[in-house]
C-alpha cells in the first residue's frame, strides 16, 4: 500500500513537470510565432508596396500612350478635313 502511494506522488511529481516544461514550451513558441506573424506582415507590406508603385508606373505610362494616341488621332482628322476641303 505505501509502495503504490510513492509510486502515484512520483507520477504526479512527474506529470506536474510535464505540465510546467508544455507550458513553457507554449509560451516560447506563442512568442516565436508572434516574432514570425510580424516578419512575414512586414515582408508582404513591402511586396504590395512594390506592385503599388509598379502599377502607379504603368499608369501613367498608359495615360501618356492614350493621350498620344488622342493627339495623333486628332492630327490625322484634321489632316483629313485639309485634304477634303481641298478637292
Amino acid at each position: 500500500m505505501q509502495g503504490k502511494m510513492v509510486e502515484k506522488e512520483e507520477l504526479l511529481a512527474m506529470l506536474s513537470e510535464i505540465y510546467d516544461q508544455l507550458e513553457e514550451l507554449e509560451n516560447v513558441l506563442e512568442s516565436n510565432l508572434s516574432g514570425l506573424r510580424q516578419d512575414w506582415y512586414y515582408e508582404q507590406s513591402e511586396k504590395i508596396e512594390a506592385c503599388e508603385s509598379r502599377l502607379e508606373v504603368i499608369e501613367e505610362d498608359m495615360t501618356a500612350i492614350s493621350s498620344e494616341a488622342g493627339s495623333i488621332e486628332s492630327a490625322k482628322r484634321s489632316a483629313r478635313m485639309k485634304l477634303e476641303l481641298g478637292f
